[in-house]
């Protein structure tokens, strides 16, 4: 019983053996055929190499940025003077700074940016620079040759529509499809990554003229240190104009009562008439009041403006954004690695098991 288990596994063995055998002697005596697809992918990877527009990659680094918070003597100080500063976290944090670029009323914001190419030959908007000079593959045009004939079509059928007063005012409610493909596109080329355990910020975008990429990386950077500054310090800033506007008021009225108990004394210096005097005392404890008021409001007013001060969102650049002078992509070796492997596998495939499936697939 052993001895015919240990035959029938030699014969397996064997013809496993032979099977693989078989295998490579197909792909050696299509050698030619393998070689001819490989040259084919060759050249494919050597035209799209050629093809694709070169692009650049600028980055930049921020250092984590740690929520402030108030110390125990400022706290304190903060207390007697009747302001609450707590130690809340925030809604936004690092975790979102990649939503916030990619929102709509970020991106919104830096079409209007000024961008100037690297030999100088094009300044214009950002708007204007990524629909009209980002050069494509030139498949791209024949590829999108089918919609544009379409959309010509429809244009000419479709009646056109009065523009009114609201229109006419660019608003997010209301983008043209240009600056919708501008946003959309500008979203798809910033990268946000952060480090989990630093909380590290690695900021970085391609763009296919060096200059134009630092530039709005450098943009991207200054509207995100004025969003948080915006959004940190919104409720103080509105408690400051708040405050200065009753400080204002409530000095007014302590002018007022001082002025009126001066004229007062000044024209009851000789009397001694207990109502005078009743009234003068009073008028003076009105002063009192008046001044306590406005003193307690007034000290409100400079926690306020401390609160500001300690809201406001630090950012330390730990790699600056520097314009770059290699190209990102497109990579020549690696698309010429490629299509040539993709091609060699699928003359091999074809070798193998395509041509027999075909035969069958036409016998029947």
């Amino acid at each position: 019983m052993e001895e015919r288990e240990r035959r029938t596994a030699l014969r397996l063995g064997e013809e496993q053996s032979v099977d693989i055998m078989g295998l490579i002697s197909r792909i050696w005596d299509n050698r030619k055929l393998i070689i001819k697809w490989c040259i084919v992918g060759a050249v494919i990877g050597l035209v799209a190499g050629f093809s694709i527009p070169k692009t650049y990659r600028v980055r930049a680094i921020l250092a984590p940025e740690m929520q402030q918070r108030v110390g125990s003597g400022v706290s304190s100080i903060a207390s007697m003077m009747g302001v609450s500063l707590d130690n809340s976290m925030d809604a936004i944090d690092v975790d979102m700074y990649p939503d916030v670029i990619t929102s709509t009323p970020f991106l919104f914001n830096l079409l209007d940016i000024e961008v100037r190419t690297m030999d100088g030959e094009v300044c214009t908007d950002l708007k204007d620079y990524v629909i009209n000079y980002q050069k494509r593959p030139w498949w791209s045009h024949i590829t999108g040759a089918p919609g544009k004939a379409m959309r010509w079509a429809v244009d000419l059928v479709k009646p056109k529509k009065e523009e009114t007063q609201e229109d006419t005012v660019l608003t997010m409610r209301n983008l043209p499809k240009e600056e919708r493909m501008a946003m959309k596109y500008l979203g798809s080329i910033i990268s946000v990554d952060i480090d989990k355990k630093t909380g590290k910020t690695n900021l970085s975008l391609e763009m296919q003229d060096p200059n134009v990429a630092a530039t709005v990386l450098e943009s991207v950077l200054e509207n995100l240190k004025t969003y948080m500054y915006d959004y940190r310090t919104s409720k103080s800033r509105q408690d400051v104009e708040n405050l200065t506007k009753i400080c204002e008021e409530r000095k007014q009225e302590y002018y007022e009562a001082q002025k009126a108990y001066a004229l007062m004394t000044d024209g009851n210096r000789n009397v001694v008439l207990n109502s005078t005097k009743a009234d003068l005392q009073r008028m003076q404890q009105e002063v009192n009041l008046a001044y306590q008021v406005y003193s307690q409001v007034a000290t409100q007013l400079e926690g306020a403006r401390i609160k500001v001060q300690q809201s406001k969102p630090v950012f330390a650049v730990l790699e600056p954004v520097t314009v770059p002078m290699k190209k990102a992509a497109p990579s020549k070796a690696k698309l010429l690695v490629l299509f040539t492997f993709l091609a060699g596998a699928c003359a091999v495939a074809w070798v193998l098991f395509g041509r027999n499936m075909w035969k069958t697939i036409k016998n029947k």
